[in-house]
């Protein structure tokens, strides 16, 4: 029996309608976690747990703004980030150093191009006892403070109303392995840690108590954990303790740790926050750094307390009435 004309004709369409209906439903549709481009898709960051609440800031807006874009940011010390960074898997992070021997190593073996990309300049702010007077802190002070065959007679002294006046007897830090700690090494002692003597305690909270305590203890802290005023945690902070100010030599003027003494170099104790790119397309880390160089990002960093890379351009409109 044959088969109308009309009738096969039909059947061949709804063959081939069928054909496709199968085809979109076995294909997949763009992988986040590999397809991700400037403004959407998935990527995993790296970040120095000094500078989370930055971080956090840039994300927040970020993610607002680019709403299919998922960051997944991993804080880690400084220490543990670098050694973290030698993993395929890692096409950004963001610290305040360079990469060193061992990830330029590893770059290089696999090809990767690493951008670094300076945001900000952060700093490393002494604090002490509110209710303490201390005598100038300079480079050389601390230097001492933290050598294990220090000099006593060259401390920082604090009084408390009396005429005594009494030497501090430590510096400590927050965190093991955290970069506050390594920045003193190399500022102050040429990278040479065989005599360094920091003391480490938990958290900056720890910290914070044995200076409210104890006046003749110093704490070291990343600028960028006090530095944002309309931060409640960071008020409360900031209330407890004192900011010393810091002179690059003995004799020579002290200043205190804010964005414009940042900016014009006169704090002595700066360091900078770089962001690292290491993917081998324009991809969301891409996206994610350049936002955070661009106008945006860095009015972030302004508001944060920090000195931005590059100081937003304020726009102001003239009314004529």
């Amino acid at each position: 029996m044959s088969v109308p004309r009309g009738a096969s004709q039909l059947a061949r369409t709804v063959g081939s309608l069928v054909l496709l209906l199968l085809a979109a439903c076995s294909s997949k549709g763009p992988d986040p976690y590999t397809d991700d481009v400037p403004t959407k898709g998935h990527v995993v960051i790296l970040a120095d747990e000094d500078l989370r609440s930055l971080v956090e800031a840039e994300e927040y807006v970020f993610e607002s703004i680019y709403p299919k874009a998922e960051l997944e940011i991993r804080y880690l010390p400084e220490s543990e980030l670098l050694k973290e960074v030698l993993n395929d898997s890692v096409r950004c992070w963001i610290g305040t150093v360079q990469p060193g021997g061992e990830q330029e190593a590893y770059y290089a073996k696999r090809s990767i191009k690493a951008h670094v990309v300076p945001i900000a300049t952060d700093g490393i702010a002494l604090i002490g006892n509110k209710g303490a007077k201390y005598s100038d802190v300079s480079r050389q002070t601390l230097k001492w403070a933290l050598s294990a065959e220090r000099d006593k007679s060259w401390l920082p002294r604090y009084t408390s109303g009396s005429e005594d006046k009494v030497s501090v007897r430590g510096l400590l830090f927050a965190g093991q392995g955290n970069g506050v700690a390594r920045m003193m090494v190399d500022s102050l002692f040429n990278g040479d840690a065989s005599n360094f003597n920091g003391y480490t305690v938990r958290d900056i909270d720890s910290l914070v108590a044995l200076v409210t305590n104890d006046p003749s203890i110093l704490g070291a802290v990343p600028f960028s954990a006090i530095s944002d005023l309309d931060n409640p945690r960071m008020k409360a902070l900031r209330d407890q303790v004192q900011l010393l100010a810091v002179s690059a030599s003995i004799g020579s003027p002290a200043f205190l740790p804010n964005q414009g003494t940042f900016a014009d170099g006169s704090y002595p104790l700066r360091r900078p926050v770089y962001m690292i790119l290491c993917e081998g397309k324009t991809g969301l880390g891409t996206g994610f750094v350049s936002f955070v160089a661009g106008h945006k990002g860095q009015r972030i960093i302004l508001k944060q307390g920090l000195a931005p890379q590059h100081v937003p351009a304020r726009e102001v409109e003239i009314v004529n009435e």
